[in-house]
């Protein structure tokens, strides 16, 4: 170790000891290599403090890393930390943040890939499938902030060129697929019920802001079809032909829905296609 290490070296030495997988001796090694260091760099980084050692005082801040960790993805991914079970929770994510390490300022984009480690690592489609949701729950919950349409807003539109309109979403809005019935066992969970059983079959799920609360709507079919395909940018009439062409549902059905997804927020703006006008 050069007699007088520059900052970026020690820093890169810190960093790595405090998030490297394995033991204490596993980190501090892996730190010496990552910044270059000969072994035994601690005590001559370190000072010692009257009751404890280089390595102890640089193990602290190693321990509350995870425990920090921890805190993060528990407040995330709650009903995962209760189906898990405390312990296997936390075992779980000292795991995943080994693969997973934080590499942000702030612990707000720690769980992005938890679901994904879940289903992988894990082999659990249940689980990661909740994890999903929770995720999404997180990302709307801090998502921008956007203007929001009311119906209002479209009466300036003729009836010629109404089914052409394109609409945005706001920025708070996300469409989930799940492989089992997610939302009936998260909403179970947060009203404290009895658990129903889990049922291996295809849903659907629109989560999204509106008026400083977070809201989730169980989308049929028929209704994932024609939001989804209003939030790829087809137009309106479009998106009509589309689904009533594959599933045959009525048009004034599908219009009532679009107007009860503009009341409740969906959509912050609209304009006429490029190729109409």
């Amino acid at each position: 170790m050069p007699a007088d290490p520059n900052l970026s070296h020690i820093q890169a030495w810190l960093h790595t000891y405090v998030v490297a997988g394995g033991n204490d001796s596993d980190a501090l090694q892996a730190a010496e290599r990552k910044a270059g260091f000969e072994s035994g760099s601690a005590p001559r980084l370190i000072k010692p403090s009257p009751t404890l050692s280089p390595e102890e005082r640089i193990k602290i801040y190693r321990g509350m890393y995870l425990l920090r960790m921890r805190e993060a993805l528990e407040i995330d991914f709650p009903a995962i930390r209760t189906i898990m079970g405390k312990e296997k929770f936390f075992e779980t994510v000292e795991h995943y943040v080994e693969s997973h390490p934080s590499t942000s300022y702030t612990l707000d984009h720690l769980g992005r890939h938890f679901s994904q480690y879940l289903e992988e690592e894990e082999e659990d489609p249940l689980l990661s499938d909740m994890a999903r949701l929770e995720w999404a729950l997180c990302e709307v919950a801090v998502a921008h902030d956007g203007p929001t349409l009311e119906m209002k807003d479209l009466a300036s539109v003729g009836q010629d060129r109404f089914t052409e309109l394109v609409f945005s979403p706001v920025p708070a809005l996300e469409v989930l697929t799940f492989r089992y019935n997610i939302n009936e066992l998260y909403k179970a969970w947060g009203a404290e019920e009895s658990i129903p059983k889990e049922e291996r079959r295809r849903s659907h799920l629109v989560v999204w802001r509106h008026e400083l609360n977070v809201w989730r709507l169980d989308l049929s079919p028929v209704g994932h079809a024609f939001l989804s395909s209003l939030l790829t940018g087809a137009q309106l009439g479009d998106s009509l032909d589309t689904v009533i062409e594959q599933t045959g549902c009525a048009e004034e059905e599908l219009f009532e829905q679009f107007q009860n997804w503009v009341a409740e927020g969906f959509f912050s703006g609209f304009s006429l296609s490029l190729s109409n006008v």
